[in-house]
């Protein structure tokens, strides 16, 4: 639930900017998952959209994935600390797997790669996804944790292990943020005899 939150003229008129200009820039945000809009209803009058921040902007705004971040070079710095890192990475893996694994219910790998795209947006493991003729890709245009993934694979091993297991079939990582590539890539690859996989058990 939103700590703080405002109609489109209240923010227009805050910034002294044109109402329509705010709209686009907040339908942008919603796109994002960074703002959620509510219908508040008077007894007199039209109702009003209520706009304000989502969990996960107020995560973004509390500087988290910066604390995470310096953490996890700590750890990566102490001796004998690559186990405990992967450990603690694959544990929350199985975590997220199974906090979004009753979102991903489709019958095709399709519809899986499409239902697990839209559950890891909130996560910022993957952001969209496109079918192309070597398969299905999944990407994220921004690393949730790029320092951290500068000292240890662990946290790109963990979001490899989360998109398998929800997708239910083989994928391999193509490229990464952290090594100069503009995006984090998956790919599903199709079976070559049939176009439907049964999800894995």
């Amino acid at each position: 639930m939103a700590v703080r939150e405002a109609t489109v003229g209240d923010i227009a008129e805050t910034l002294e900017m044109n109402q329509a200009n705010i709209r686009r820039h907040l339908e942008v945000l919603r796109a994002e998952g960074l703002v959620d809009v509510r219908l508040q209803k008077h007894e007199i009058g039209r109702p009003a959209y209520i706009y304000g921040l989502t969990e996960r902007a107020l995560e973004l705004s509390a500087h988290y994935p910066r604390l995470v971040n310096r953490m996890v070079k700590r750890l990566a710095a102490m001796p004998d600390s690559a186990p405990m890192l992967e450990q603690l990475f694959d544990g929350v893996a199985d975590e997220v797997t199974g906090a979004y694994r009753p979102m991903v219910t489709g019958t095709t790998l399709e519809q899986r790669v499409a239902e697990t795209s839209i559950a890891l947006k909130e996560e910022g493991i993957v952001d969209h996804w496109r079918k192309d003729d070597d398969g299905f890709h999944l990407m994220n245009t921004s690393c949730p944790y790029r320092k951290a993934a500068d000292v240890t694979d662990a946290p790109c091993h963990a979001d490899h292990k989360v998109v398998q297991a929800l997708v239910g079939a083989p994928v391999e990582q193509v490229s990464r943020i952290v090594d100069g590539h503009h995006v984090c890539e998956y790919v599903v690859r199709e079976p070559v005899d049939i176009a439907d996989v049964p999800r894995a058990s």
